[in-house]
């Protein structure tokens, strides 16, 4: 039998040189080397995260109201120590550094996991869980406030149904609801929500679509983005809690673009979500039973391409039920809870071309750094 060339000795006189390697051996190296600079690559980090304060002082807590009236942030409402029921009071800054207390325990029912949003020139706070007699049951009771400090009910039955968990947003100078749950951990015959309400008003409602293509939800993050309504992730906590991790847009609440059926982030839970220099954005957030909370950062430029936000110093510890909003051009996280609960508050001030460069190379190294980092 002839032996195959390539170990055959040579019969020729002179130097032996050795063979040329063979393509499979250029593609098979190269794929060695390009996984080894992937495992070892570590990008330039982007802008850090700035810690504003450490210790804010209204109380440690979760789910709480973050959003901006009369040119100041407002903090108010939320729960601490794992209790359902809110702790009532109301905060302002405008610095996000500096707080005052405005009023210590709020006229509206006490209650958890209840929706807010600044509209129409006032403060209001939506729905939300009661515990009556051991049962946890949802409430469709709406309260307004313009300064903070005298909250009146505007109604206690809306033309929605009671619920906890969904999401306002203003858009096209409406008031939008979309999704939510009828109880917490989604049991019994209280599921979640996919439908969409809006008014001009506060008051009267007005049903947009009765189910949204995209699957009933709680604990999602809504924003407005480029003219548009954006849901991003959630699901619903129970004994078989979901996940989500799609993206959807609306310039109406009833035509629904799916962008992203599987997003490069963990699907998640009582994340946050903001619009800041022409990108989307979303923080942290449960990412699943066995996963826990995250404090990853992510960012999107059409809600289909996803990249981490590599901070050389992001916000520590990871938290779930945190708050979020852009205000004085930063993007401010504040307090939030992962077993512990934070009053804590940071700031990113960023320019857009630092997130998002031209370069898909730098993007590319990115998502590479993501998927095979150690």
């Amino acid at each position: 039998m002839t032996e195959p060339s390539a170990i055959r000795p040579s019969t020729r006189s002179g130097p032996v040189h050795p063979a040329f390697p063979t393509r499979r051996a250029i593609v098979g190296g190269a794929a060695v080397a390009g996984v080894a600079w992937a495992l070892t690559y570590r990008p330039t980090p982007d802008r850090p995260w700035t810690q504003l304060t450490g210790k804010a002082p209204w109380s440690p807590r979760d789910g709480t109201a973050l959003l901006v009236h009369n040119d100041s942030l407002w903090v108010f409402g939320g729960s601490a120590s794992n209790q359902i029921l809110d702790v009532g009071d109301g905060w302002s800054s405008i610095n996000g550094i500096d707080w005052r207390k405005e009023v210590d325990r709020a006229a509206w029912t006490p209650s958890g996991q209840s929706m807010s949003v600044t509209f129409a020139g006032r403060l209001w706070r939506m729905g939300g869980f009661v515990v009556q007699e051991s049962q946890v049951l949802p409430i469709g009771e709406i309260w307004s406030s313009a300064d903070g400090r005298t909250w009146t009910l505007a109604t206690a039955a809306p033309a929605w149904r009671p619920r906890g968990g969904g999401a306002l947003v203003v858009h096209n100078g409406r008031l939008w609801l979309l999704g939510g749950t009828r109880h917490p951990r989604n049991e019994g015959d209280q599921p979640a929500l996919g439908d969409v309400w809006s008014t001009e008003n506060g008051v009267d409602w007005t049903e947009v679509a009765a189910n949204a293509p995209w699957k009933p939800r709680a604990f999602h993050s809504v924003i407005v983005h480029n003219g548009r309504l954006w849901v991003i992730g959630g699901g619903h906590w129970g004994k078989n809690p979901m996940f989500y991790r799609d993206v959807w847009s609306s310039l109406d609440g009833i035509k629904w673009t799916e962008h992203s059926s599987k997003g490069a982030w963990p699907g998640r839970i009582w994340a946050t979500a903001a619009s800041y220099k022409g990108l989307l954005w979303i923080m942290g957030g449960s990412i699943g039973p066995r996963g826990g909370s995250t404090n990853d950062t992510w960012y999107s430029n059409d809600g289909r391409d996803w990249y981490p936000y590599l901070a050389a110093k992001p916000w520590p510890p990871p938290r779930a039920a945190h708050s979020s909003i852009v205000f004085n051009d930063q993007l401010l996280v504040l307090a939030g809870s992962d077993g512990d609960y934070f009053n804590d508050v940071w700031g990113l001030k960023i320019e857009r071309d630092e997130v998002f460069p031209g370069s898909s190379l730098t993007r590319a190294q990115k998502w590479l750094y993501m998927t095979f980092k150690p």
